[in-house]
């Protein structure tokens, strides 16, 4: 097996969530309930900012039960902000954009109680099988970076003939590897922050590249041997 990974680097970052969106739209239109999502008019009139939507914003006009279900679902790259300083210019906001790191030794694969969770052979990306998913939670607390998708409400939601799994989490896209294309986040990504291949490769590409980075869980490295590079932002507050 090749083990795959992902590179980020942060100082080229934007901060504007793309690689998120693409995630979420590749994914449930994969699924065949993208339409699940898909807001009116209406309802879009009524958000303030793309921000207030993702978040789902309290408002009177829109339908908060319609909301809920959208952002309950996959969000399986997250974009995190970490603040420096305290008052301006002195202050500095850094972006953090991560999924699932495919761990070479994945604690969600040691702690779920009926085997759903494996590590696949060809890009050794870390799947989930919904079949056998009971959906305990185990695999989230024992995630150091809580990577894996609880759906509490949304597994007793039908979608379409089916009902929504009970846990879901990055599969590095891997239809889209078997096919020769880039995982939707990593060709999304408006500023080329994101990489994936092979990661003996992407330490070639990137000498520099460390395993950590600002707002990075840098303690469980060692244990879980996370497969994820960075570029750190160096940041410079008075």
């Amino acid at each position: 097996m090749t083990q795959w990974g992902f590179y980020f680097n942060q100082a080229r970052c934007l901060g504007c969530a793309t690689c998120t969106v693409a995630c979420k739209e590749w994914n449930e239109g994969r699924r065949g309930d993208a339409k699940f999502n898909t807001l009116t008019a209406n309802q879009l009139e009524s958000m303030a900012t793309p921000e207030d939507w993702i978040a789902g914003k309290k408002n009177e006009s829109i339908n908060h039960d319609f909301l809920r279900h959208f952002h309950m679902k996959e969000t399986w790259r997250k974009v995190s902000f970490f603040e420096f300083g305290d008052v301006a210019p002195n202050v500095a906001v850094v972006p953090l954009s991560l999924s699932c790191n495919h761990c070479s030794d994945p604690a969600c694969v040691k702690v779920c109680p009926v085997k759903a969770i494996r590590k696949e052979d060809e890009f050794g990306a870390v799947l989930v099988d919904s079949e056998i998913c009971i959906g305990c939670g185990a695999c989230r607390a024992a995630c150091p970076w809580h990577v894996p998708e609880y759906f509490e409400d949304l597994s007793r939601t039908k979608i379409g003939e089916e009902r929504h799994p009970k846990m879901t989490k990055c599969d590095m896209c891997i239809d889209r590897l078997r096919d020769g294309l880039k995982p939707a986040c990593v060709a999304s990504c408006p500023g080329r922050a994101l990489e994936c291949g092979p990661i003996e490769e992407l330490r070639r590409q990137h000498p520099d590249a460390t395993v950590t980075a600002v707002g990075f869980a840098e303690a469980a490295v060692a244990r879980t041997r996370p497969n994820v590079l960075f570029t750190s932002r160096t940041v410079k507050v008075k």
